[in-house]
């Protein structure tokens, strides 16, 4: 504080610490105006947070195989090509070949799947496998798989099919057609009871059917296949096979 005296003696005093006080308080309002509005601004205006950088992970590489004619290719492949596939080219048998002759290849699949089925019916078990490997010992084919055979000359074909004829020929099936195939010969009394239940089909009907017992006593005198000869066995039979015809319209 000061004393400054005026033109009329009087003492007046003038307090500057009031005037610096008043000062600072403008400046710390107005800092903390400033202050505050940061902070709205930065809760309005949040920073985003940064996270570390990693070194990138490798892509994974994996191998894709390529399989045609034969020959197998391990080739390297980066992740455009992850997905792998194989390609299977089909190789077509010569024209002069068995497989290039479809009704030969196709009588000689036959074969195989009727001595085949025959086997199972009485063996049972993968029968076909071992049917098929015994084929490949028997014409020496090594390394391969028995189809092979499509890709051979025509000339072999006979050769084949006398021996899966063979085979067939001694199952129990191929007896019977062998046995009823015979000129001059009354068909073996299986084969007679194997056509005779397939006719009476057509009828509805089975060889105990009361109605066909009473057919057999009317035509041949019996009641029963036991008392009915060998001949008369296949008279009957015959005799079905004309009924059967008739009420097919033949």
């Amino acid at each position: 504080m000061t004393e400054n005296n005026d033109s009329k003696g009087k003492v007046i005093n003038i307090d500057f610490t009031k005037e610096k006080d008043k000062s600072i308080s403008e400046k710390t309002k107005k800092k903390n105006l400033n202050r505050e509005i940061k902070e709205i601004m930065a809760d309005a205006h949040p920073k985003k947070k940064t996270t570390p950088r990693h070194p990138k992970k490798p892509e994974p590489v994996t191998s894709m195989n390529i399989t045609g004619n034969g020959n197998r290719d391990n080739t390297l492949v980066g992740r455009d090509y992850i997905t792998t596939k194989t390609v299977i080219k089909k190789i077509l048998p010569p024209p002069d070949s068995i497989g290039g002759d479809p009704l030969l290849k196709q009588r000689i699949t036959t074969l195989f799947n009727k001595i085949g089925d025959e086997r199972k019916k009485r063996l049972g078990g993968n029968v076909f496998q071992i049917m098929y490997n015994n084929f490949k010992r028997d014409f020496k084919i090594k390394n391969n798989k028995w189809t092979m055979i499509w890709t051979w000359p025509k000339e072999c074909a006979p050769a084949i099919i006398e021996y899966l004829e063979a085979l067939y020929g001694n199952t129990i099936q191929g007896r019977i057609e062998r046995a009823a195939s015979k000129k001059a010969h009354i068909p073996s009394r299986p084969y007679l009871y194997k056509k005779e239940t397939e006719l009476l089909e057509h009828f509805g009907i089975t060889m105990k059917s009361p109605e066909f017992r009473e057919f057999l006593e009317i035509s041949f005198g019996v009641n029963s296949h036991a008392q009915l000869s060998h001949l008369d066995h296949w008279q009957l039979v015959c005799s079905l096979e004309s009924l059967v015809k008739k009420m097919e319209g033949g």
